[in-house]
């Protein structure tokens, strides 16, 4: 993974995802991410309309490190990274988009909640992969069977049914990188609402809930 993105997920222990805002929407949003502290947004790719809002974002907040979510093939990985895409995130193991992303220099999380997943991204040089869904697939505990198996150097970007509190339990264990969701967008409405302020709050008081866990962790 790219040392700037990795640093950003490593300070922060956030990946924010946007799914479905209308079109107009995204380009304040993002700004709104980057002002509350999160230069970095994964864009699911549902439709047409999603690389409109990844191909926006990567031209009018270059500031913000944007990717693309649900990539399935290497046809739709080709597209969104000449869009601008900057990472690469699968809901499953693609050896072809892993293979054209490492080719190209860019950033790829692969899918991967077994150990015939895992063991391909180590046989690729990749040490963090996406957990989906995390707490149907077992959330810490199947992490801690892994890391405290064969695979220990394995950092985890969990994502599933996330919000702005359920979240936080799984930044408690060492190799959780980060969790990505879309609650800094979604509570109070805010995205639906064009309530650009909100989103700042959002992000800022879900940085300082990462802060005040890390804190209490140490006291332990």
């Amino acid at each position: 993974m790219e040392k700037t993105l990795y640093g950003i997920l490593k300070t922060t222990g956030i990946c924010p995802i946007m799914v479905e805002p209308e079109v107009e929407a995204a380009v304040p949003a993002a700004r709104a991410l980057v002002e509350g502290g999160l230069p970095v947004c994964e864009i699911l790719m549902r439709n047409e309309n999603s690389l409109k809002y990844l191909e926006n974002i990567a031209k009018d907040v270059p500031e913000l490190i944007v990717g693309a979510g649900s990539v399935m093939n290497v046809e739709q990985a080709k597209k969104v990274i000449d869009l601008g895409a900057k990472f690469i995130v699968m809901p499953g193991f693609n050896a072809d988009v892993v293979e054209h992303c490492l080719k190209h220099d860019i950033s790829v999380l692969p899918g991967c909640v077994t150990a015939t997943e895992l063991m391909m991204a180590v046989n690729y040089g990749i040490h963090v992969v996406k957990f989906y869904p995390v707490y149907q697939m077992g959330g810490t505990e199947t992490f801690a069977q892994f890391n405290n198996g064969p695979f220990g150097m394995i950092e985890w970007v969990a994502t599933g049914g996330l919000d702005g509190k359920n979240f936080l339990p799984l930044l408690e264990w060492r190799n959780t990188l980060a969790c990505g969701g879309d609650w800094m967008f979604a509570e109070h409405n805010a995205i639906n609402d064009k309530n650009y302020e909100q989103i700042v709050k959002n992000t800022r008081r879900t940085i300082n809930d990462v802060l005040d866990l890390r804190a209490a962790l140490k006291n332990k």
